[in-house]
C-alpha cells in the first residue's frame, strides 16, 4: 500500500547558475561525499538538479521530512543507472514512523527540467495511524456555480 507519494521539479538551467555562483560549496551541502564521487564525468548542473528533486520528492512525500538534513537521504545507482534511495538517521526514521518498508525514486531530465518521484509503501495492513489521518475532517471542495 502506497503510503507517501512526492514528485519535485528542478530547473537545470537554474542549478548550473547556482553551481556557477556558489561552487562546491552548494554541490557539498547537497550531496554526500559519496554522491558527489558519481559526478565526475557527468554534467553537473543535470546530475545535482536531479537529486535536488529526487530529495524534495522524498520530503514531500514525508508531509515536509522537518529536520532531515541533506546528506540523510543520498541518491544511488544501480550497476544498470537506475536510481536508489539510501536512506540514515532521521530519514529512516521518519519513514518507519510512516510504517514504510520499501521506497522507489524515478528520475528524469527533458526540456530543460529535472523531474523526480518518491513512493513510500508499506507491505503491511493499514495501522491505525493510516486510518486516524484518512478520517480527518477535510476542506468541503467548493463547486463551480
Amino acid at each position: 500500500m502506497i503510503v507517501g507519494l512526492g514528485i519535485d521539479v528542478c530547473s537545470i538551467e537554474r542549478m548550473r547558475r547556482v553551481i556557477e555562483r556558489n561552487g562546491e560549496r552548494f554541490i557539498a551541502r547537497i550531496c554526500s561525499e559519496s554522491e558527489r564521487s558519481e559526478l565526475v564525468g557527468r554534467d553537473v548542473a543535470t546530475t545535482v538538479a536531479g537529486r535536488f528533486a529526487a530529495k524534495e520528492a522524498f520530503a514531500k512525500a514525508l508531509d515536509g521530512a522537518k529536520g532531515v538534513g541533506w546528506h540523510e537521504v543520498e541518491v544511488r545507482r544501480t550497476s544498470s543507472g537506475r536510481p536508489t534511495l539510501a536512506l540514515k538517521g532521521k530519514a529512516m526514521a521518519m519513514v518507519a514512523a510512516f510504517g514504510a518498508d520499501s521506497w522507489h525514486v524515478s528520475i528524469t531530465h527533458d526540456a530543460g527540467v529535472a523531474a523526480a518521484v518518491v513512493i513510500l509503501e508499506s507491505a503491511r495492513l493499514p495501522e491505525a495511524r493510516e486510518l486516524v489521518r484518512a478520517s480527518e475532517p477535510r476542506e468541503p471542495i467548493s463547486q463551480a456555480p
